[in-house]
């Protein structure tokens, strides 16, 4: 199964999880797997319009291009999440 990898940021919303094995073969279905076993963590990822624009998505070591949530996700693939970063 793909596994989620949380930041510390948003593991409140998913029991101080820092990984999250969920099914699917798109980041969407994955997402919405999600959402059974964190529903507080969904809306920390997505909109109604799709992916949040302050969050970055890596599958498998690649940041996603445009496709979004219709991203395919292989059953051994790594989701990380990760915050925007602060700083200057």
């Amino acid at each position: 199964m793909p596994i989620i990898h949380l930041p510390n940021a948003l593991r409140t919303f998913c029991e101080m999880r820092d990984s999250v094995e969920v099914t699917g073969t798109t980041l969407r279905e994955v997402f919405r797997n999600l959402e059974a076993i964190c529903p507080e963590l969904t809306a920390q990822i997505i909109t109604s319009d799709g992916l949040r624009s302050d969050l970055a998505v890596a599958i498998d070591g690649s940041i996603l291009d445009s496709r979004g949530l219709t991203e395919t996700v292989a059953a051994d693939s790594d989701i990380y999440l990760v915050p925007p970063l602060g700083g200057g």
